[in-house]
Protein backbone atom coordinates (compact mmCIF):
# COMPACT_ATOMS: atom_id res chain seq x y z
CA UNK A 1 0.00 0.00 0.00
CA UNK A 2 1.14 3.41 -0.92
CA UNK A 3 0.27 6.92 -1.04
CA UNK A 4 2.32 8.07 -4.57
CA UNK A 5 2.75 11.60 -5.60
CA UNK A 6 3.35 12.23 -9.21
CA UNK A 7 5.47 14.81 -10.41
CA UNK A 8 5.69 16.11 -14.21
CA UNK A 9 9.30 16.78 -14.46
CA UNK A 10 9.48 18.89 -17.29
CA UNK A 11 6.38 21.38 -15.96
CA UNK A 12 7.67 21.24 -12.16
CA UNK A 13 10.91 22.04 -13.81
CA UNK A 14 9.91 24.97 -16.09
CA UNK A 15 8.03 26.87 -13.11
CA UNK A 16 11.13 26.71 -11.05
CA UNK A 17 13.70 27.84 -13.68
CA UNK A 18 10.69 30.74 -14.14
CA UNK A 19 10.25 31.73 -10.86
CA UNK A 20 14.56 32.46 -10.21
CA UNK A 21 14.23 34.08 -13.50
CA UNK A 22 11.23 36.49 -12.19
CA UNK A 23 12.92 36.82 -9.13
CA UNK A 24 16.47 38.22 -7.79
CA UNK A 25 18.09 37.80 -4.47
CA UNK A 26 16.12 34.77 -4.38
CA UNK A 27 15.84 32.55 -0.70
CA UNK A 28 14.43 29.16 -1.37
CA UNK A 29 12.12 27.62 1.83
CA UNK A 30 13.40 23.91 2.45
CA UNK A 31 11.29 23.91 5.77
CA UNK A 32 8.74 21.12 6.96
CA UNK A 33 7.82 17.87 4.89
CA UNK A 34 9.62 19.66 2.09
CA UNK A 35 6.00 20.83 0.49
CA UNK A 36 5.30 17.05 -0.14
CA UNK A 37 8.53 16.32 -2.05
CA UNK A 38 10.88 15.69 1.29
CA UNK A 39 13.48 18.60 2.54
CA UNK A 40 16.43 16.18 1.08
CA UNK A 41 14.77 16.54 -2.55
CA UNK A 42 14.42 20.04 -1.80
CA UNK A 43 17.81 20.36 -0.92
CA UNK A 44 18.91 18.73 -4.25
CA UNK A 45 16.81 20.74 -6.05
CA UNK A 46 18.51 23.62 -4.73
CA UNK A 47 21.63 22.51 -6.22
CA UNK A 48 20.04 21.50 -9.54
CA UNK A 49 17.97 24.11 -10.33
CA UNK A 50 19.29 26.96 -8.69
CA UNK A 51 23.19 26.93 -8.56
CA UNK A 52 23.51 30.86 -7.39
CA UNK A 53 21.25 30.26 -4.05
CA UNK A 54 23.75 31.55 -1.35
CA UNK A 55 21.04 31.58 1.55
CA UNK A 56 18.44 28.70 2.42
CA UNK A 57 15.41 29.34 4.78
CA UNK A 58 14.04 26.38 6.97
CA UNK A 59 11.54 26.87 9.85
CA UNK A 60 13.26 25.39 13.44
CA UNK A 61 17.17 24.90 14.18
CA UNK A 62 16.32 21.21 13.22
CA UNK A 63 15.88 21.49 10.13
CA UNK A 64 19.57 22.77 9.42
CA UNK A 65 21.16 20.15 10.43
CA UNK A 66 20.98 18.62 6.99
CA UNK A 67 22.00 21.48 4.97
CA UNK A 68 25.30 21.85 3.23
CA UNK A 69 27.82 24.01 4.78
CA UNK A 70 28.02 25.70 1.27
CA UNK A 71 24.65 27.72 2.32
CA UNK A 72 24.26 29.94 5.00
CA UNK A 73 20.83 28.77 6.74
CA UNK A 74 18.26 31.32 7.81
CA UNK A 75 16.69 29.90 10.43
CA UNK A 76 12.78 31.40 10.45
CA UNK A 77 11.78 30.64 14.08
CA UNK A 78 13.55 31.24 17.00
CA UNK A 79 15.83 29.26 18.62
CA UNK A 80 14.65 28.13 22.18
CA UNK A 81 16.81 26.74 25.35
CA UNK A 82 15.27 23.19 24.65
CA UNK A 83 16.23 23.77 21.24
CA UNK A 84 19.45 23.97 22.43
CA UNK A 85 19.75 21.69 25.07
CA UNK A 86 19.12 18.96 21.96
CA UNK A 87 21.18 20.43 19.53
CA UNK A 88 24.38 21.15 21.96
CA UNK A 89 25.94 24.08 19.65
CA UNK A 90 24.81 25.96 16.76
CA UNK A 91 26.20 25.36 13.32
CA UNK A 92 28.32 28.13 11.73
CA UNK A 93 26.55 28.52 8.98
CA UNK A 94 23.15 29.16 10.84
CA UNK A 95 21.82 32.77 10.71
CA UNK A 96 18.89 33.02 14.21
CA UNK A 97 15.85 34.66 14.13
CA UNK A 98 15.22 37.05 16.88
CA UNK A 99 11.85 38.69 17.93
CA UNK A 100 12.05 39.50 21.41
CA UNK A 101 14.92 40.03 24.14
CA UNK A 102 14.21 36.28 25.35
CA UNK A 103 15.51 35.43 21.93
CA UNK A 104 18.93 37.12 22.55
CA UNK A 105 19.07 36.41 26.09
CA UNK A 106 18.92 32.45 25.00
CA UNK A 107 21.60 33.33 22.45
CA UNK A 108 23.99 35.06 24.82
CA UNK A 109 23.80 32.00 27.51
CA UNK A 110 25.51 29.92 24.81
CA UNK A 111 28.41 32.49 23.51
CA UNK A 112 26.45 33.28 20.17
CA UNK A 113 28.28 36.20 18.53
CA UNK A 114 27.73 35.65 15.18
CA UNK A 115 25.03 36.85 12.53
CA UNK A 116 21.01 36.97 13.50
CA UNK A 117 18.01 38.19 11.37
CA UNK A 118 15.40 40.23 13.63
CA UNK A 119 12.16 39.00 12.69
CA UNK A 120 9.37 41.85 12.26
CA UNK A 121 6.21 42.06 13.68
CA UNK A 122 3.02 42.01 11.18
CA UNK A 123 -0.87 42.00 11.24
CA UNK A 124 -0.09 37.85 11.27
CA UNK A 125 0.61 38.14 14.63
CA UNK A 126 2.51 34.79 15.56
CA UNK A 127 6.05 36.91 16.68
CA UNK A 128 8.50 39.64 15.94
CA UNK A 129 9.16 43.00 17.22
CA UNK A 130 6.73 45.91 17.39
CA UNK A 131 7.87 49.38 16.20
CA UNK A 132 8.08 50.00 19.50
CA UNK A 133 10.71 47.02 20.69
CA UNK A 134 12.49 47.21 17.74
CA UNK A 135 15.29 49.96 18.75
CA UNK A 136 15.84 47.66 22.12
CA UNK A 137 16.28 44.79 19.91
CA UNK A 138 19.07 46.61 17.43
CA UNK A 139 20.77 47.84 20.65
CA UNK A 140 21.14 44.24 22.42
CA UNK A 141 22.06 42.54 19.42
CA UNK A 142 24.96 44.38 19.68
CA UNK A 143 25.10 44.21 23.50
CA UNK A 144 25.18 40.29 22.70
CA UNK A 145 28.69 40.93 20.06
CA UNK A 146 26.31 39.87 17.00
CA UNK A 147 25.70 41.92 13.83
CA UNK A 148 22.38 42.45 11.90
CA UNK A 149 22.43 40.24 8.61
CA UNK A 150 18.56 41.06 7.89
CA UNK A 151 15.30 41.80 8.71
CA UNK A 152 12.53 39.85 8.20
CA UNK A 153 9.08 39.86 7.83
CA UNK A 154 6.16 37.55 7.27
CA UNK A 155 2.68 39.58 6.22
CA UNK A 156 -0.27 37.41 5.79
CA UNK A 157 -0.89 35.73 2.70
CA UNK A 158 -5.23 37.11 3.19
CA UNK A 159 -5.54 40.37 1.33
CA UNK A 160 -3.79 41.62 -1.53
CA UNK A 161 -0.46 43.10 -2.36
CA UNK A 162 -1.24 46.20 -1.85
CA UNK A 163 -1.97 45.43 1.88
CA UNK A 164 1.21 43.65 2.31
CA UNK A 165 3.57 46.14 0.69
CA UNK A 166 1.53 48.91 2.85
CA UNK A 167 2.26 46.65 5.82
CA UNK A 168 5.63 46.75 5.12
CA UNK A 169 6.02 50.45 3.76
CA UNK A 170 5.49 51.69 7.60
CA UNK A 171 8.57 49.25 8.66
CA UNK A 172 11.07 50.74 6.29
CA UNK A 173 12.41 54.45 7.90
CA UNK A 174 12.99 52.21 10.81
CA UNK A 175 15.48 50.11 9.47
CA UNK A 176 19.30 50.66 9.82
CA UNK A 177 21.18 51.48 6.54
CA UNK A 178 21.91 49.01 4.01
CA UNK A 179 20.77 45.88 6.18
CA UNK A 180 19.18 43.39 3.77
CA UNK A 181 15.18 43.38 4.18
CA UNK A 182 13.91 39.62 3.72
CA UNK A 183 10.11 39.66 2.94
CA UNK A 184 7.36 36.86 1.62
CA UNK A 185 4.24 36.28 -0.25
CA UNK A 186 5.12 39.50 -2.74
CA UNK A 187 4.68 38.52 -6.46
CA UNK A 188 7.49 39.94 -8.75
CA UNK A 189 5.73 43.00 -9.70
CA UNK A 190 4.97 43.64 -6.24
CA UNK A 191 8.92 42.84 -5.22
CA UNK A 192 10.07 45.47 -7.91
CA UNK A 193 7.73 48.19 -6.63
CA UNK A 194 9.30 47.54 -3.18
CA UNK A 195 12.43 47.63 -4.60
CA UNK A 196 11.59 51.16 -5.97
CA UNK A 197 10.76 52.46 -2.48
CA UNK A 198 14.05 51.57 -0.79
CA UNK A 199 16.64 51.28 -3.65
CA UNK A 200 19.99 51.56 -1.51
CA UNK A 201 18.54 48.55 0.27
CA UNK A 202 18.45 44.87 -0.49
CA UNK A 203 15.37 43.30 -0.72
CA UNK A 204 15.51 38.98 -0.33
CA UNK A 205 12.63 37.15 -1.45
CA UNK A 206 11.93 33.95 0.30
CA UNK A 207 9.90 31.53 -1.78
CA UNK A 208 8.28 28.08 -0.76
CA UNK A 209 4.47 27.90 -1.51
CA UNK A 210 5.02 29.83 -4.61
CA UNK A 211 8.80 28.42 -5.66
CA UNK A 212 8.12 24.89 -5.53
CA UNK A 213 4.32 24.57 -6.17
CA UNK A 214 3.12 27.50 -8.50
CA UNK A 215 -0.77 26.13 -9.61
CA UNK A 216 0.21 22.85 -8.67
CA UNK A 217 -0.62 21.33 -12.00
CA UNK A 218 2.00 19.31 -12.31
CA UNK A 219 1.20 17.33 -9.08
CA UNK A 220 -0.91 14.04 -8.45
CA UNK A 221 -1.52 12.62 -5.58
CA UNK A 222 -3.12 9.07 -5.48
CA UNK A 223 -3.69 6.14 -3.30
CA UNK A 224 -3.88 2.43 -4.24
CA UNK A 225 -6.61 0.01 -3.55
CA UNK A 226 -5.38 -2.48 -1.22
CA UNK A 227 -8.38 -5.06 -0.26
CA UNK A 228 -12.36 -4.68 -0.95
CA UNK A 229 -15.32 -7.10 0.09
CA UNK A 230 -19.07 -7.18 -0.36
CA UNK A 231 -21.43 -5.73 2.03
CA UNK A 232 -24.56 -5.42 3.13
CA UNK A 233 -26.67 -2.68 5.30
CA UNK A 234 -26.22 -3.16 9.38
CA UNK A 235 -23.36 -5.30 8.87
CA UNK A 236 -20.38 -3.63 11.09
CA UNK A 237 -16.49 -2.98 10.03
CA UNK A 238 -13.45 -1.10 11.00
CA UNK A 239 -11.71 -0.15 14.40
CA UNK A 240 -15.23 1.20 16.02
CA UNK A 241 -17.18 -1.72 14.42
CA UNK A 242 -18.94 1.34 12.38
CA UNK A 243 -22.65 0.29 11.04
CA UNK A 244 -22.47 -0.09 7.28
CA UNK A 245 -25.10 2.10 5.95
CA UNK A 246 -26.38 0.40 2.98
CA UNK A 247 -25.38 -2.29 0.31
CA UNK A 248 -22.23 -2.04 -1.89
CA UNK A 249 -18.55 -2.35 -1.21
CA UNK A 250 -16.26 -1.84 1.60
CA UNK A 251 -12.95 -0.79 0.28
CA UNK A 252 -9.24 -0.47 1.98
CA UNK A 253 -7.05 2.35 0.89
CA UNK A 254 -3.55 2.51 1.48
CA UNK A 255 -3.27 6.20 2.45
CA UNK A 256 -3.96 7.01 6.20
CA UNK A 257 -3.21 9.31 9.10
CA UNK A 258 0.57 8.41 8.82
CA UNK A 259 0.65 9.54 5.54
CA UNK A 260 -0.99 13.13 6.59
CA UNK A 261 -4.35 11.99 5.31
CA UNK A 262 -7.47 13.28 7.02
CA UNK A 263 -11.27 14.11 6.12
CA UNK A 264 -11.29 18.05 4.72
CA UNK A 265 -12.45 20.86 7.40
CA UNK A 266 -16.40 20.12 6.47
CA UNK A 267 -15.59 16.26 7.59
CA UNK A 268 -15.83 15.33 3.70
CA UNK A 269 -13.56 12.42 2.51
CA UNK A 270 -10.65 13.53 0.74
CA UNK A 271 -10.74 10.31 -1.97
CA UNK A 272 -12.45 10.74 -5.49
CA UNK A 273 -12.69 7.64 -8.27
CA UNK A 274 -14.65 7.94 -11.58
CA UNK A 275 -15.51 12.06 -10.65
CA UNK A 276 -17.36 10.04 -7.50
CA UNK A 277 -16.31 10.96 -4.07
CA UNK A 278 -15.91 8.73 -1.80
CA UNK A 279 -17.54 7.96 1.62
CA UNK A 280 -15.54 7.45 4.38
CA UNK A 281 -16.55 4.66 6.85
CA UNK A 282 -14.25 6.00 9.36
CA UNK A 283 -11.71 8.25 9.59
CA UNK A 284 -7.86 7.61 7.81
CA UNK A 285 -6.06 5.77 10.38
CA UNK A 286 -2.43 5.10 10.54
CA UNK A 287 -1.81 3.66 7.22
CA UNK A 288 -5.34 2.69 5.55
CA UNK A 289 -8.28 4.42 5.18
CA UNK A 290 -11.61 2.34 4.81
CA UNK A 291 -14.37 3.88 2.76
CA UNK A 292 -17.96 2.30 1.28
CA UNK A 293 -19.13 2.13 -1.84
CA UNK A 294 -22.73 2.13 -2.25
CA UNK A 295 -24.51 -0.22 -5.25
CA UNK A 296 -24.35 1.79 -8.62
CA UNK A 297 -21.42 3.55 -7.94
CA UNK A 298 -18.15 3.54 -9.79
CA UNK A 299 -16.42 0.83 -7.40
CA UNK A 300 -12.53 0.70 -7.58
CA UNK A 301 -10.68 -2.50 -7.19
CA UNK A 302 -7.35 -4.07 -5.61
CA UNK A 303 -4.25 -2.18 -7.77
CA UNK A 304 -6.30 0.73 -8.97
CA UNK A 305 -6.13 4.39 -7.87
CA UNK A 306 -7.69 6.92 -6.06
CA UNK A 307 -7.47 10.41 -6.45
CA UNK A 308 -6.48 12.25 -2.67
CA UNK A 309 -7.49 15.68 -2.20
CA UNK A 310 -4.98 17.19 0.70
CA UNK A 311 -2.42 20.09 0.75
CA UNK A 312 1.28 19.06 -0.52
CA UNK A 313 2.54 21.10 3.04
CA UNK A 314 0.48 18.25 5.28
CA UNK A 315 1.27 15.19 3.28
CA UNK A 316 3.96 12.21 3.44
CA UNK A 317 4.13 10.37 0.24
CA UNK A 318 5.82 7.02 0.12
CA UNK A 319 6.52 7.16 -3.16
CA UNK A 320 7.45 10.68 -5.24
CA UNK A 321 7.31 9.82 -9.32
CA UNK A 322 9.04 12.13 -11.33
CA UNK A 323 7.12 11.44 -14.72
Amino acid sequence: MALRLTVRHDAFRNHVLGVARDVSHLVPVVKGNGYGLGRSELVRLVGELLPATATVAVGTIHEASDIPDRYAVHVMNPIGELDLAAIGSLPKNVIPTIGAIHDIDVLARHGWKGRVIIKLASTMRRFGASHGEFPALVHDVGRIGGSIHACSIHPPTAGSDDDRLAEIRTWLPLLPACVTLSVSHLSPESLAALRDMDATRTIEARLGTALWHGTKDHFALHADVVRSEPCRTGESAGYRSTSVPGNGTLVIVGAGSAHGVTPLNNGDSPFHFARHRLTLLENPYMHSALVFIPEGQPCPGVGDLVDVQRPLTTVHPDVVDWA
